[in-house]
């Protein structure tokens, strides 16, 4: 073979030696990257029509009843659900399990969320109902509350972990009040400040109308005055597919823009308007 064709042959054998394997890993970078997209978009296709969706809830009445597979969350959820042709089923965990399980796919839905924001894997809905944390008094004591500083004054009652939940200026507040408890069996607030046992109850205003109307929804309301002196807490859905997230939003807005949502509320603690 002639000499001169010596650098042209070892060019091929360069190139058959280097390049031909960059052109099998790039290959096979672009089969993972093709096969990424595609699993991508399976995963972030809608959720069929009648599906069934699987829910996670937290019991905490009456927001979520787990004896009854109920509560005003619940309800509101599983009406949405209803109105977009999706029947459900439900288990009851706790709230850190319920995220975990719709983060994994193990779930579709958590109920109820609050604080969260979207993230791969997990996005949240539009407000489905607020808490309304209060302070309650006594109507005839005529208390006047500008703020929380007046609890000061009061021997007050709430639930277990509240200086935690509502923050430096409440535990202030409170670390100067006659007395201060906080309890697990949040259904006896009510009966404890009609017998003036404490002078004011901290609590979420449908939760503490829920327990005192449990026997009768038309139990009587102006025996107490309800001091809005929190901000209110939105409290939502959470779910695993943010297309399906994307047409819960639509339809919840609907729903709640016809009022059924009130509906759904006054089902559990009467009329309070």
């Amino acid at each position: 073979m002639p000499t001169g064709n010596t650098p042209v042959r070892g060019l091929f054998l360069l190139l058959n030696q280097y390049v031909a394997p960059l052109t099998g890993l790039f290959l096979i970078l672009f089969c993972c990257i093709i096969s990424g997209v595609l699993l991508s978009s399976v995963s972030a296709q809608d959720i069929s029509t009648g599906q069934t969706i699987r829910i996670v809830a937290t019991d905490y009445p009456p927001h979520v009843i787990a004896a009854e597979e109920g509560g005003m969350d619940l309800d509101i959820l599983r009406g949405v659900l209803d109105e977009m042709g999706h029947p459900s089923t439900v288990s009851f965990v706790p709230t850190k399990r319920a995220l975990a399980m719709v983060t994994r796919g193990d779930a579709d839905v958590a109920v109820p969320v609050f604080l969260e924001t979207d993230r791969d894997g997990y996005y949240t809905s539009d407000a489905i109902i607020e808490y309304k944390p209060t302070v309650f008094t006594l109507s005839k004591n005529q208390d006047k509350f500008r703020n929380l500083g007046a609890l000061s004054e009061h021997r007050v009652v709430t639930f277990v972990g509240a200086r935690g939940y509502f923050g430096p200026v409440f535990t202030e507040a409170t670390g100067k009040a006659i007395s201060y408890s906080e309890i697990n069996n949040v259904d006896a607030m009510p009966e404890l400040l009609l017998r003036e046992r404490y002078s004011a109850a901290v609590l979420d205003a449908n939760i503490f109308y829920y327990f005192y109307r449990k026997g009768n929804k038309s139990r009587d309301l102006s025996v107490f005055d309800a001091h809005a002196v929190f901000p209110k807490v939105e409290a939502s859905v959470g779910f695993n597919n943010k297309s399906f997230r994307d047409s819960f939003n639509q339809h919840l807005a609907k729903y709640r823009a016809a009022g059924k949502d009130h509906h759904v509320i006054e089902k559990y603690i009467g009329a309070t308007r």
